[in-house]
């Protein structure tokens, strides 16, 4: 299985091991370890250094070097504000939907070719209920859906765009979309966990990126108590249609 990650959750595993993987899009950084007799595959989505910016990460090499290096289900942790005042900062998200509000990204791995893939369910049903299990066993609060909404950034929203973005989505966030779609083509399951690091613009009287480090820190145990529990459920059998989307798929 593979964790994708915008923070450290190292402490996930006694030990990692550090491979560069190339892709035809260009290296990817990647971390190997066995939790539990299973193989988990670790990737920072902003890079070795942490530092690539939501609209300049390399989606297309993040995924493609997790599926040649034999993922085959992603659990993405994510950091989301809330758009609704019944959500609040440090609650636990497993979002069943998105809507997509990006403007200038890559968003598929078939410029060549025809391919129209189904996004009914664009979060594997078969980790969301693991995730959702697990949560309920450890006596972890948690919203069991949601609609994730995702903007371009860098910048924080507009407290009018969250006014429109209110009427339709619970969170927002920047990095799940294409992360999502690509897991799909690749006939990967993808699930997402996300933290509510703040209540979005006009919510609240004033965002900072200080806000969001300090509730990432704060609830980073908590992560990796999911995380293994997670790890430990993570089926090899599942019955979802995830692996088969390219079925009917291409004209």
């Amino acid at each position: 299985m593979g964790i994708i990650s915008g923070h450290s959750i190292m402490d996930v595993a006694d030990s990692w091991e550090s491979l560069d993987i190339e892709t035809p899009y260009g290296s990817v950084e990647l971390l190997f370890s066995k939790i539990d007799g299973k193989e988990v595959v670790f990737l920072n989505r902003h890079g070795k250094e942490a530092n690539i910016p939501p609209h300049m990460l390399n989606y297309r090499a993040n995924i493609h070097a997790l599926k040649v290096s034999g993922v085959d289900g992603i659990i993405s942790i994510g950091t989301v504000g809330s758009l609704k005042p019944s959500i609040k900062p440090g609650d636990i998200l497993i979002p069943d939907d998105f809507i997509d509000f990006t403007k200038s990204r890559i968003y598929t791995f078939f410029d060549n070719q025809r391919v129209h893939i189904d996004m009914s369910k664009p979060f594997c049903p078969s980790i969301r209920e693991v995730l959702i299990n697990c949560c309920s066993r450890l006596g972890i609060d948690h919203h069991p859906k949601g609609v994730y909404l995702a903007t371009e950034g860098p910048r924080l929203e507009t407290a009018a765009e969250i006014k429109l973005f209110s009427n339709v989505a619970d969170v927002v966030g920047m990095t799940i979309v294409p992360e999502v779609i690509l897991a799909r083509e690749k006939e990967m399951c993808y699930a997402s966990l996300c933290l509510v690091c703040n209540m979005a613009a006009g919510l609240q009287k004033y965002l900072s990126a200080d806000e969001i480090k300090d509730i990432v820190e704060d609830k980073k145990g908590l992560l990796i108590k999911i995380l293994k529990e997670v790890i430990r459920d993570f089926p090899i059998d599942r019955n979802c249609k995830c692996r088969e989307a390219l079925k009917g798929a291409r004209i």
